[in-house]
């Protein structure tokens, strides 16, 4: 049984025109609709109806929020009376009551985007259920447009902000990604991760995706053309306000955000051989803003950095079995070893070090790139020896493997292994900033990264494993197969 609660939280900030000529059942549910919106008119035929809705416009200088109608009115019937809102307000929200033998109004409905039916005797289980999911949606929609008036009427300044005018620009691969913005959003919005983490908060991702996702690839897609700034797009604060409103944790957010960075990048190396200038200035593009989400939700949250980790940070059904170590450690430097902590820096150091020497052909050999591997292993085998971090430790030791397993084939394609230190370069940077927070500020949650690790771990090793034969034709069809999995 749906909570009256939640029901009431979007539902009282609407008003809503009723509609119905049967004068008892006009009563009955007015009273009904009376108890969960702001205000309710009621009338009796269609031209009524459209007058209410004028006059409503006229004295609130916007329209009602819902109309709830009958089909079988009299003077001008449901249909009739939707198209001629339809043409004042195509935004309109609209909820129809039929009989069981509408059939034929139905079909005319469904093509004008009704937004729910609700079908004589009314259920009431069924009656505030579409109510709740309607109002929900509209509230959300007056938000955003709210926040895009905000934004306009300010200058926000981002603390991110770089200039795009040096960035390189391949008019081919812009022009694939215009054209296939549309997929490239629902491929994003399709991750089972992205859409466990937007559904499990009661958000349509549908929603998410046309109004949200849509938007901050066009914004991108702007940046590398030089015409937007980077870290300055207005869907992003919309979206980490609606966020916010939301609840989501920091954590949710961040995946969210590193799928979508997986997402552009996996298109583009499923697609053509690298253009190593554009690479390198997408993924730039796209830490920034990334960086730049999670710290404008920290000041949206008005949280400081432990207090945030602490309250907005969820855990995992995984990590509940770690937590009663977790409640006894005070300091993660007297939980880890002092040596292995400064071997963990002596690591990042030489990792790094390895990365820029494999880029240059003329030093680098098979046996450095197997002792880049041997590194990363190291690294990992030693956060494997301590419960909390063991998982993250496992994973990084995958890594490790992966690139000791493919050290003569690295070694032999230049733009591969180039391509493949840039990415391990980002990688070493968050190591060290994960490092730094748990040793130096004592995080309050250790596990704040291991996520967004774990998907850049498989992001090196796709591009490890990938076979440039594979490239796939310019002139083929797409399907879903063609992409990563995520």
């Amino acid at each position: 049984m749906l909570d009256d609660k939640i029901i009431l939280e979007n539902s009282k900030k609407l008003d809503v025109l009723y509609v119905e000529d049967d004068t008892a059942l006009l009563n009955a549910t007015s009273e009904l609709l009376q108890l969960y919106f702001h205000r309710v008119e009621s009338v009796s035929d269609g031209e009524k109806a459209l007058v209410a809705y004028k006059e409503y416009y006229k004295a609130n200088a916007k329209y009602y929020d819902i109309v709830i109608s009958d089909i079988k009115i009299p003077k001008l019937d449901g249909i009739a009376l939707t198209q001629k809102i339809k043409a004042m307000n195509a935004e309109q929200s609209l909820i129809f009551i039929t009989a069981f033998n509408d059939f034929d109004y139905l079909n005319a409905a469904i093509e004008l985007g009704v937004d729910g039916f609700l079908q004589k005797p009314l259920e009431v289980e069924k009656f505030k259920k579409t109510l709740h999911t309607t109002s929900q949606k509209i509230v959300d929609k007056m938000m955003m447009h709210e926040h895009y008036a905000q934004i306009e009427a300010t200058n926000i300044e981002h603390i991110d902000l770089i200039t795009a005018k040096e960035f390189s620009v391949a008019e081919d691969i812009l022009a694939d990604l215009e054209t296939h913005k549309e997929h490239i959003s629902h491929t994003w919005c399709a991750i089972p991760l992205v859409v466990e983490r937007l559904e499990g908060h009661e958000i349509d991702v549908e929603y998410f995706r046309s109004n949200f996702a849509i938007k901050v690839i066009e914004y991108f897609l702007g940046v590398i053309r030089a015409k937007n700034e980077a870290g300055n797009c207005p869907v992003v604060f919309i979206m980490l306000d609606y966020f916010k409103h939301k609840d989501l944790p920091l954590h949710d957010i961040f995946m969210i955000c590193v799928h979508f960075k997986n997402t552009v990048t996996s298109y583009i190396f499923s697609r053509y051989r690298f253009n190593q200038e554009l690479f390198d200035d997408v993924s730039l593009i796209l830490d920034r803003n990334f960086e730049g989400v999670i710290r404008n939700y920290l000041n949206l949250k008005g949280c400081t950095k432990v207090e945030t980790a602490k309250n907005s940070l969820s855990q995992t059904p995984s990590q509940e079995a770690e937590d009663e170590e977790e409640e006894h450690i005070t300091s993660y430097v007297d939980y880890v070893l002092e040596h292995d902590v400064y071997e963990l820096q002596d690591l990042e150091e030489d990792i790094d070090t390895i990365s820029i020497k494999v880029t240059d052909k003329n030093r680098v050999s098979v046996d450095d790139i197997v002792v880049l591997g041997s590194s990363i292993k190291r690294y990992g085998t030693i956060l494997s020896n301590y419960h909390l971090f063991s998982k993250l430790g496992m994973k990084i030791i995958l890594l490790g493997d992966n690139f000791q397993e493919n050290a003569p084939l690295l070694f032999e394609n230049e733009e591969k292994r180039m391509n493949i230190a840039t990415l391990l370069e980002g990688f070493v940077n968050d190591l060290i900033t994960w490092r730094r927070e748990i040793f130096d500020n004592n995080i309050e949650n250790p596990h704040f990264l291991d996520d967004s690790f774990f998907s850049n771990v498989d992001t090196i090793i796709m591009f490890i494993e990938y076979d440039e034969n594979s490239v796939v034709d310019e002139n083929e069809s797409m399907d879903d197969a063609e992409f990563f999995d995520f």
